[in-house]
């Protein structure tokens, strides 16, 4: 998934669910339309409860394959960096462009869970679970309001996480298109690893660990990654 399809699909039908999403105006003893066509006594018969909750419970389903994506956005630009030849990640060590992708895959020490980049993303899917705890008592309109309060949050931290996974990748593609002098073979005439793998099999196993729940999704990125070559 593009970082356009995921903006894409974060906007998507955003304020479909309005302040006037209840019966008030279904009302209202008038010979003129309302602004809002779905309780409009001549255009149609007021949205029921459970109109509203099917609505409500698509939001959740996008928001669910939106963190998906952006999951898998992070671990394919993760496997990039780990395949790129060391000569092309060392061409850009202390470029502005690429410093957050070293900070993050070749340097940083923090376990996934703990890193503040990851917090709005693991948030998607606590924000998601009370929508949907709501939803399962939900009697009115007003009670599926509350459950997308969380939804909406949702759907921010979205747009938020989209920044941070963009560098990352502007970073990752920089360093690609710098021409590898990567040889031949990883290892040494007498058969011994290079001093390329000696320093760099080490460090993408520490990113591995770092992954936690994440460890066997990143390294199936990676297998992916070299096999696609």
């Amino acid at each position: 998934m593009s970082k356009e399809d995921i903006i894409d699909s974060a906007t998507e039908d955003f304020w479909f669910l309005t302040q006037n999403a209840d019966n008030d105006l279904s009302n209202i003893a008038t010979e003129e339309h309302v602004a809002c066509q779905t309780n409009c006594p001549k255009c149609q018969e007021p949205v029921s409860v459970s109109f509203w909750r099917n609505r409500t419970v698509e939001a959740i389903n996008t928001l669910r394959y939106l963190h998906a994506g952006s999951k898998q956005m992070y671990l394919e630009t993760g496997a990039k960096y780990w395949t790129l030849d060391f000569s092309q990640k060392a061409k850009y060590a202390h470029h502005p462009i690429c410093a957050p992708a070293h900070d993050q895959f070749w340097i940083s020490k923090t376990l996934r869970r703990k890193d503040p980049l990851f917090t709005r993303i693991d948030d998607i899917l606590v924000l998601c679970e009370r929508a949907e705890a709501i939803l399962k008592t939900s009697k009115s309109h007003w009670e599926v309001k509350q459950a997308f309060v969380h939804i909406n949050t949702a759907r921010a931290h979205v747009g938020r996480i989209i920044g941070p996974f963009d560098e990352l990748l502007d970073g990752v593609e920089m360093m690609a298109k710098v021409k590898s002098r990567k040889k031949e073979s990883k290892y040494c005439s007498d058969g011994l690893p290079s001093r390329e793998l000696m320093v760099t099999v080490p460090k993408a196993m520490d990113w591995f660990d770092r992954m936690e729940d994440w460890r066997d999704d990143a390294m199936q990125a990676v297998r992916d990654n070299l096999s696609a070559r």
